[in-house]
């Protein structure tokens, strides 16, 4: 079996895609080996068989798998959900409740592909906005949705992410490099 290195150093081409019923025990096993409470203690949620279950039940368009090809190995995931609250300023938010790529495709981009389809998924819906969190002391995470565009929001670090809607104007506007 080829060392991590090996692996890294030859282009494992990757494949993402929305998550089907025989995945669900590979991302949970996936959960299992990311987030543990050695690691992250204090997480105010918790990885469990439900995790997983839950998000693909309620809501499979925002469960997103990434597989090997050829051979299908799942190694990466996200679980996110909508939020709709009458009243509000964008009325309809995503929630990115889980991301994970397995230790050794991170650093790949991959986790950044994984959020772009997932963008994609909720723009098309009607999401404005979407919200992710994670532990304060999770650098890591931090730094990849602050590059992401999330902004840091509070304590508990709440990230948040305004989609803008495309402008309606003509073409020539679209096409412009002027921002607003």
């Amino acid at each position: 079996m080829p060392s991590e290195k090996a692996r890294r150093k030859k282009k494992v081409e990757t494949n993402i895609r929305q998550m089907e019923i025989d995945d669900i025990s590979s991302v949970y096993h996936l959960g299992e080996q990311l987030f543990t409470s050695d690691e992250f203690p204090i997480l105010y949620r918790t990885w469990d068989q439900y995790e997983v279950t839950d998000y693909f039940t309620s809501d499979p368009d925002y469960c997103l798998i990434a597989e090997t090809e050829p051979d299908g190995k799942i190694v990466g995931f996200t679980l996110a959900t909508t939020i709709e609250k009458e009243g509000t300023a964008w009325k309809k938010y995503g929630y990115l409740s889980w991301i994970g790529v397995d230790e050794a495709f991170q650093r790949t981009n991959l986790g950044v592909r994984l959020y772009r389809k997932l963008e994609q998924r909720l723009r098309r819906s009607g999401v404005r906005m979407i919200i992710a969190d994670t532990d304060a002391e999770n650098e890591a995470a931090i730094v990849f949705f602050k590059a992401l565009g999330f902004s840091h929001s509070s304590q508990h670090v709440w990230l948040a992410k305004t989609i803008r809607r495309p402008n309606k104007g003509n073409t020539k506007a679209k096409n412009s490099s002027k921002t607003t």
